[in-house]
């Protein structure tokens, strides 16, 4: 580095005094490999935020299955008492309610996953470029089945891979569970039980399939919004 080159840098405006941020960026005299050490990191980081949303996932995923389990254990224990009826009158409300909540949160679950997924391509698609050759050690996938694709969900162009995430499962648990409360109330008012049993079981298939509409429309917004993002990145570059 030459004195002129020194001088250029960005100094503290009074000796003694730290830089500040900006002036310690300019300052840097070996930004590529400042920016490859950012990369890795940023590749880290993406890692163990798809590792999180697993754990979360397995967790609300458990805890709504918990919850409905140890009811209907509690029901057993009162399903020859005067307080069964009173008691899925207040339960089943309280667990499909769980069950929304926790729906919505694996639904924003899976989309972060994705997102984090995506921009761990982003940057093994830096990595193929550091070498002649490099690109057959990171393959960029383009297709639903490519490797290291690992959530063709956020690719395909069918909708049926919706029924395999675990927002899925808790969906149909709950419109089932959604449908036997309105099963309940419909035989305590009209004193039918074939009639009462059909519409509990419409309401848990309408349920599911709204689920699944909501779940796939929110897997094609971030579909749409990831090809506009590399599209953008392929006409920058």
């Amino acid at each position: 580095m030459t004195d002129e080159e020194a001088r250029a840098r960005p100094q503290p405006s009074t000796p003694g005094e730290l830089p500040t941020a900006d002036q310690a960026i300019e300052a840097l005299s070996d930004r590529a490999g400042a920016f490859y050490s950012a990369l890795m990191n940023e590749h880290f980081v993406l890692e163990s935020a798809r590792g999180i949303t697993v754990s979360e996932a397995s967790s609300r995923a458990a805890l709504y299955l918990t919850t409905l389990s140890s009811s209907l254990v509690a029901f057993g224990f009162l399903a020859q008492t005067d307080f069964a009826l009173g008691f899925l009158m207040v339960v089943i409300p309280v667990i499909f309610l769980l069950g929304i909540f926790s729906y919505e949160r694996l639904v924003e679950i899976s989309l972060e996953d994705i997102a984090a997924l995506e921009g761990i391509q982003r940057i093994r698609a830096v990595y193929a470029t550091t070498l002649p050759g490099a690109e057959k050690y990171f393959p960029r996938p383009t297709g639903p089945h490519g490797p290291n694709e690992m959530l063709p969900i956020g690719r395909r162009a069918s909708w049926v891979g919706v029924f395999f995430t675990t927002s899925t499962v808790i969906a149909v648990v709950n419109s089932m569970v959604a449908g036997a409360g309105v099963a309940i109330v419909v035989v305590q008012a009209s004193s039918q039980p074939t009639p009462s049993i059909l519409i509990g079981l419409g309401t848990a298939a309408l349920l599911a399939v709204l689920h699944g509409l909501y779940q796939e429309f929110r897997y094609w917004s971030l579909r749409r919004f990831v090809q506009e993002s590399r599209q953008g990145d392929q006409s920058s570059s």
